[in-house]
């Protein structure tokens, strides 16, 4: 009978002495394997909203929505939620155009104006990125509910810090760390790969 084997050390929650230092690096780490974090900044600062949105773009958005934490500035985030809740809405409308007695691009222009006046990552952003990622889970066909649900998440004045991650030095331990993670993750050590969204991974709270 075999016992199964403890999770890698690198996934244990850090003790609270080290948590200042080991925190970022823990809450990055299911993201490794999956977003290029170079390529998606420089992706972001050259976003507007009328360039398609790359798979970078977009698993920038699923760290959001999976994580509630951004390690993205918010001057950034914008545009490209813009873009993915422009994109939706059309998917949407073209369907099944049912907004109501209002029309759909008045609806569509108030909630863009309503995303611009946040000065800061408003504080539904994890629901919204979930919204406009998968937006069938809750609403099939409807635009006029599917519309309603987005401006009601926009109409709040809270936000969040952004948590931004410096980039790890050349040779340096976190450099390193982050490798291995990333070939732990992938499969290159051996066996099969990490099961990244199963991944008990600690962050900051």
């Amino acid at each position: 009978l075999s016992l199964p084997r403890p999770p890698p050390p690198c996934l244990s929650p850090p003790s609270p002495s080290r948590l200042a230092l080991s925190a970022p690096s823990a809450f990055l780490s299911r993201c490794i394997a999956q977003m290029d974090h170079k390529t998606a900044k420089e992706e972001l600062k050259a976003f507007t909203r009328t360039k398609p949105i790359t798979p970078q773009l977009t698993k920038v958005l699923e760290e959001l929505a999976t994580s509630g934490r951004s390690r993205f500035e918010w001057v950034q985030l914008k545009a490209l939620i813009g873009a993915k809740m422009i994109q939706v809405c059309n998917e949407y409308n073209g369907g099944q155009p049912d907004v109501g007695g209002e029309g759909f691009d008045s609806v569509l222009m108030r909630l863009l104006a309503l995303l611009d006046e946040f000065s800061e990552t408003p504080f539904t952003a994890q629901r919204l990125c979930e919204l406009l990622l998968d937006p069938r889970k809750i609403y099939a066909t409807s635009t006029r509910k599917l519309m309603n649900a987005l401006e009601k998440l926009l109409t709040v004045s809270s936000t969040m810090p952004v948590m931004v991650m410096a980039p790890a030095k050349e040779g340096s331990y976190q450099e390193a760390t982050e490798n291995e993670l990333a070939k732990l993750a992938s499969g290159e050590q051996g066996g099969d790969p990490m099961d990244i969204e199963g991944a008990g991974v600690y962050s900051q709270q």
